[in-house]
């Protein structure tokens, strides 16, 4: 495959909303039961280069525009991307304000990278009942502590307010979401809600831009854009499941066109993403470009990561593009549609590769992409480096998963410093989801520099979130009904 044409995505944005968290306490147990879990081994074959993509650039489809009073009003700062472990800031990336957004992806540019320093393993479990079996976790930081909300399978919402190893449940509008939606949580003045529009795809999730920016994928594939007092509809055939990304120019990028013509089908359904989807909202929504994938390959995933893997300030748009006769193979392109690197094919069809965070997390701090080879068949976390125009894998650890098959969640890793020593670690489950291993690479290869016991089965994305004094805490939903929480 040749070339399809890029974009860059990031977020600016926060949101006032209402719902002040309450009242009730809640005790909740603590436990300290480590489990270990077998580590499988998976295997993989060269490179491709990928085939030339169709690249259009047209007025927007049009469908709708009216002047309508938008629901919710977001409030802009002004953020830069810092590395977690250097501490040093690039002008011109954003990333979503940690302190008051709280994501199922951890950033609004599909990295999924959070900032600050934990101080993981070291820190007193606890574990929250729930009400029924959890689908997703978010948070956000909230006083001294952390307000976690988790949506139930029935879409049931359950809050809880912790703070000194105490969770206290805590109110928050709406009270349900469509089952299966990803929250997303803003929090702000010490109020908190979660935004839902009407009319939106029940799969995917929302977001905010700008300075009163909201944009979501309505039930029939298009992106209704909210603004200034306008909502505007543009036909873009939406992938069903596709998150939005957002970028410091509040252009917003996402995955288009479903086909079925690979049916590999373990992402939640049998469609995958035929083209790529650029929208620039500034000064009016139109539909910018379309990157139309070659035929027989698709864009497998529900987003790409869009951040700079080679340094030079500008965001690579990260994807896996997977076919029948040569699976599923990273590719990173330039803003302009051109191939920027290309990592390992598979060599065969219906093998996945998850990629999930661009991060420091070479040995000597080099800027790597980290992955998940066939997380469904013996997970292995590999690192990769940028080598010329080559992804090179340059580091494996077996063992590990980040996706169930046939589910949409596809935020089960999480990367950090979660253990505070100045280094990267993924964080994720092992491949029978009973405990959390925090994998790194170092001089010699990739290693667990640590685990977590879970005491149950991850059934919820793995989420963190920062602290207000920049801390780190982490938390997932067990399949018993249990919010287990790592939190100082």
């Amino acid at each position: 495959m040749d070339n399809p044409e890029s974009v860059i995505m990031n977020f600016n944005p926060l949101h006032r909303t209402t719902g002040r968290p309450a009242v009730l306490r809640l005790t909740a147990g603590v436990a300290s039961v480590w489990m270990v879990a077998a580590l499988l081994a998976a295997c993989q074959t060269p490179a491709q280069s990928p085939a030339t993509a169709t690249v259009t650039e047209a007025e927007p489809a049009l469908i709708s525009a009216s002047a309508t009073q938008a629901a919710t009003k977001p409030i802009t700062e002004s953020i830069t991307t810092t590395n977690p472990v250097t501490g040093t800031t690039t002008a011109g990336l954003a990333a979503p304000a940690p302190a008051r957004l709280g994501m199922t992806q951890q950033r609004a540019d599909g990295n999924r990278l959070a900032a600050g320093r934990g101080s993981l393993p070291a820190l007193t479990l606890l574990d929250i009942p729930l009400d029924g079996p959890p689908a997703w976790v978010v948070a956000a930081p909230l006083d001294d502590g952390a307000l976690w909300v988790v949506a139930l399978a029935d879409g049931a919402i359950q809050a809880f307010m912790v703070k000194d190893n105490v969770a206290t449940p805590s109110s928050i509008t709406p009270a349900s979401l469509p089952p299966g939606a990803p929250p997303l949580l803003v929090v702000e003045d010490g109020q908190a809600r979660l935004v839902q529009p009407a009319g939106a795809s029940p799969l995917t999730a929302p977001v905010l831009f700008g300075a009163d920016g909201l944009a979501f994928i309505d039930k029939q594939g298009a992106l209704v854009i909210q603004q200034g007092g306008e909502t505007t509809t543009l036909d873009v055939n939406a992938l069903p499941d596709a998150r939005i990304l957002v970028d410091e120019a509040d252009r917003l990028l996402l995955l288009t066109d479903p086909t079925p013509r690979y049916d590999h089908g373990v992402l939640g359904d049998g469609l995958e993403a035929g083209a790529i989807a650029l929208v620039e909202t500034r000064p009016a929504p139109r539909l910018a470009r379309t990157i139309v994938i070659p035929e027989p390959r698709v864009v497998e995933g529900i987003a790409p990561i869009w951040a700079d893997l080679d340094g030079d300030g500008r965001r690579e748009i990260i994807v896996t593009l997977s076919g029948y006769e040569t699976g599923a193979q990273v590719v990173a392109y330039n803003e302009d549609g051109t191939v920027r690197a290309t990592g390992p094919a598979i060599g065969q069809g219906y093998r996945w590769r998850h990629q999930l965070a661009v991060a420091p997390f070479g040995p000597d701090g080099e800027t790597e992409l980290v992955d998940v080879l066939t997380p469904h068949i013996g997970g292995v976390v590999e690192f990769y480096a940028l080598e010329g125009d080559t992804l090179t894998v340059v580091a494996q650890q077996p063992g590990y998963t980040s996706h169930v098959i046939n589910t949409r969640n596809l935020d089960m890793a999480v990367a950090g410093d979660f253990d505070g020593d100045g280094r990267v670690e993924l964080l994720l489950p092992d491949q029978v989801r009973g405990e959390l291993g925090a994998v790194r690479h170092q001089d010699g290869g990739a290693t667990v520099a640590w685990t977590l016991p879970v005491d149950g089965q991850v059934a919820t994305n793995v989420a963190a979130v920062t602290l207000a004094d920049g801390g780190l805490a982490a938390a997932v939903g067990r399949a018993d009904g249990v919010l287990r929480v790592w939190q100082p």
